[in-house]
């Protein structure tokens, strides 16, 4: 979720909030607001992002002061029209678009913004400019038909925790913090803050992947399967099956022609899906209503070059619409998740899942799990997925050093596991293990998906 804390002004206390976990400081440059200012500090902690707040200035005074004060985005909260939305976001400075909400019907006003905007702002319609510290019927958005994301703003305070846990939209990803933490205009409490964004990230940070780890610590069976494998429309018959034979999560493969990571079972399995026409767009239409009789927790696992023809915020705000819960994507970087990616996937919730492998360091092990939640994929070898009989003493060796570091994420073992050994071994030096390429080989050779799943549950516990 995003955190943005506006009226910033004060140069101690700005260093002071400077030290939270917050994606954007706003700076109001509206003369006729208790919080203007023309004091912005030249540079901030790498995380946080400057946000110049105007009302009906024109398109030079906004370029003007984002030059001047070096901004890194822009919210506009006047008449502003579409063409200067359109204008500085194609510029590359991202555009926050603000609308004072009090019925359905003002919502009727975001139309004609469409496209034009990264984000909106959703505050209560008040006498001036937000800062009201009132709160509007948030049930309205329900209305709200769009695709721009959007903040939810206006009256949220430190009492706000238990509706914004009750508050759910698939385009709401952040809440702009203002007044409710105010001791005078521009002056803010930043202990009451520090609190109330470990809380909501707290709250956000959780789902059916952090749920299932929080009631249940071990035997966890993660199963994956590839997507329009054997035929095209079995996805969602599989997903069904796992979870009616007690599977605790699933991984759904997305198939791609270069699987680097993959064994020929699994790579075979791909290659037999996009053939039969699975692609992103067809799996997300498949995946659409799967919520309504599935609730374990599913991941989609593909790689990267997919998922970026499909445009990545894309793929997290269809994740979110679908109830995917996180990612995995073997051939992305660890660095450039950080830099690039985290930030989008925090804002839908879904969490990227990491590998490690016996040759990743401490140093990044501990990287790994100090910036992801949900789970740590421990990967079994450096090689490619495919069953094993067991796991090597080498490999043990491995799986105890991992255990002895108590990481901060529970972890899950896979790449091999097909029998009750290698399954039992995960188990006892994790919170579980995934099985992949067992099960694709029994899809592929079983009359239904319920046999595949009873000949897996047969391997693994006899």
């Amino acid at each position: 979720m995003l955190i943005k804390v506006c009226g910033m002004r004060d140069p101690d206390n700005i260093s002071r909030l400077s030290a939270l976990d917050i994606h954007w400081m706003g700076f109001i440059f509206y003369g006729a607001s208790k919080r203007f200012t023309e004091y912005v500090p030249e540079t901030l902690p790498g995380h946080i992002k400057k946000v110049g707040v105007f009302v009906d200035a024109d398109g030079s005074e906004v370029w003007n002061t984002v030059k001047r004060y070096g901004l890194d985005m822009v919210q506009l909260h006047g008449s502003e029209s579409p063409a200067l939305c359109w204008e500085l976001r194609q510029a590359g400075i991202p555009v926050i678009k603000a609308f004072a909400i009090e019925t359905e019907a003002d919502l009727q006003a975001t139309v004609a913004y469409e496209g034009c905007c990264n984000y909106y702002l959703f505050d209560t319609k008040c006498a001036g400019y937000g800062g009201s510290g009132k709160r509007f019927d948030w049930s309205v958005l329900s209305a709200y038909k769009g695709e721009t994301p959007f903040l939810l703003s206006g009256g949220i305070n430190p009492d706000s925790l238990g509706d914004l846990t009750e508050f759910a939209h698939p385009y709401w990803v952040g809440v702009d913090l203002n007044s409710g933490f105010e001791t005078t205009p521009g002056m803010k409490e930043v202990d009451k803050l520090k609190e109330f964004v470990k809380s909501i990230k707290k709250l956000r940070r959780m789902n059916r992947i952090t749920t299932l780890f929080k009631t249940r610590q071990n035997n966890i069976l993660s199963v994956y399967f590839t997507a329009g494998y054997p035929n095209l429309n079995d996805t969602t018959r599989v997903l069904k099956a796992l979870q009616q034979k007690g599977i605790n999560l699933v991984e759904i493969g997305i198939p791609f022609s270069d699987p680097m990571a993959d064994g020929p079972v699994i790579q075979e399995s791909s290659t037999c899906a996009l053939r039969n026409g699975m692609s992103l767009r067809v799996l997300f239409d498949q995946l659409r209503d799967i919520r309504e009789e599935v609730n374990i927790p599913l991941i989609l696992m593909g790689y990267l070059n997919p998922i970026m023809q499909y445009g990545f915020e894309n793929f997290c705000r269809s994740c979110a619409e679908c109830g995917i819960d996180g990612v995995i994507i073997p051939d992305l970087p660890f660095a450039d998740y950080l830099a690039d990616y985290k930030e989008t996937a925090e804002k839908y919730n879904v969490k990227v899942v990491m590998l490690i492998t016996p040759e990743t360091s401490e140093e990044r092990i501990r990287l790994i799990d100090a910036h992801t939640d949900g789970f740590i994929y421990m990967v079994s070898s450096a090689s490619t997925t495919g069953a094993q009989q067991s796991f090597t003493e080498q490999k043990q060796d491995y799986f105890r050093r991992i255990n002895s570091m108590q990481l901060r994420n529970p972890r899950l073992i896979g790449f091999g596991i097909s029998n009750k050994a290698t399954f039992d071994a995960a188990c006892s030096n994790a919170s579980g293990g995934i099985v992949g390429s067992k099960f694709v080989q029994l899809l592929g050779s079983s009359a239904s998906p319920e046999m595949a799943v009873d000949k897996l549950l047969e391997a693994l516990n006899s």
